[in-house]
């Protein structure tokens, strides 16, 4: 006796999706619906791509802004099939969403993509996001987890956008996402270069960059910034030297404890757990009798981490 099997039936897009993005086609803008959207797959994205386009500009906007929003706030979310939908959406702003929704996404097809984008992109907010974006891989790249080819593709890419005429904006995020690459003199003379721009906000990147980049070059700078008149300056580079790990600035950073500035005071806390160390973890100890529940819920947070870095073993135990 034989048997016959009938072919199985090809993938049918999800009904439950095919609605949702019906009621957004139709003008509703609903974000309890927008979960809906997650974890789709391949025949519902085939689906998605064509209902997409007739969905008000406004809503589209919407919809992407809250696939952003509660990716960030809900890990279980995984938005990434419609978030590459909406990464060829006709309006800017859509596309800015998309971009900075992917994430968590490191891989080689995603890259390509953001570098293919960034030949034929105008709006300086995409392009700005798409900087940011390959931060991600220039971080890769200094831990030697990005292929030699694609790592030197994203430091020239970067480093052409901060050496260009583009906003300052997108020269920003260039040279922050540029900074992880290490012991390499051409970025550390972008960092320097931007440290000595006229541009406030060119000056507050190259503070960032240098706690990116950790080279012993800024640990001296930092710590004289540490001390500068402009609370963004101190907090930036406050924030900056906790990278470094150095106890050299343990000193300093528990003076900086008590500064004016709420945002200062929270990241020299910040910098001494991640320094670590026994005078740092004395000090954030002593901090924890505060009565202010920012700095206490603050120090009880870094002294977590001090007492990792300090003695890493423990929590194996």
């Amino acid at each position: 006796m034989f048997f016959t099997t009938n072919p199985p039936s090809p993938e049918a897009a999800s009904p439950e999706v095919i609605r949702v993005l019906n009621e957004f086609v139709a003008g509703e803008q609903n974000a309890v619906a927008v979960p809906k959207l997650s974890d789709i797959d391949r025949a519902t994205a085939r689906a998605a791509a064509v209902l997409w386009s007739q969905i008000p500009t406004d809503v589209r906007r919407f919809v992407a802004h809250q696939m952003l929003e509660q990716a960030e706030s809900n890990l279980e979310l995984n938005f990434s099939r419609m978030l590459l939908i909406a990464l060829d959406d006709a309006d800017a702003e859509v596309r800015t969403s998309a971009i900075q929704g992917l994430w968590e996404d490191d891989s080689n097809d995603l890259l390509s993509r953001l570098l293919t984008l960034l030949e034929t992109e105008t709006e300086p907010i995409v392009r700005e996001a798409i900087a940011e974006a390959l931060g991600a891989y220039s971080f890769l790249a200094s831990l030697e987890d990005l292929d030699v080819e694609d790592a030197e593709r994203v430091r020239t890419v970067l480093l052409e956008l901060f050496q260009s005429d583009e906003p300052i904006a997108v020269r920003k995020r260039a040279l922050e996402s540029l900074s992880y690459f290490p012991d390499d003199p051409e970025v550390e003379d972008a960092i320097e270069e931007a440290f000595a721009s006229q541009y406030h906000g060119l000056r507050i990147s190259a503070i960032f960059a240098m706690g990116r980049n950790v080279s012993e070059r800024w640990f001296s700078v930092l710590l004289g910034e540490m001390q500068d008149e402009d609370a963004e300056v101190r907090f930036e580079a406050t924030r900056a030297i906790g990278a470094f790990g150095d106890e050299r600035a343990v000193s300093l950073l528990i003076d900086m404890v008590d500064d004016e500035d709420r945002e200062v005071q929270l990241a020299a806390i910040g910098a001494l757990g991640a320094i670590g160390g026994t005078v740092a973890v004395g000090t954030l100890r002593r901090i924890l009798r505060s009565e202010d529940a920012v700095i206490n819920d603050a120090a009880q947070e870094a002294l977590t981490e001090a007492t990792i870095a300090t003695d890493p073993l423990r929590f194996d135990r």
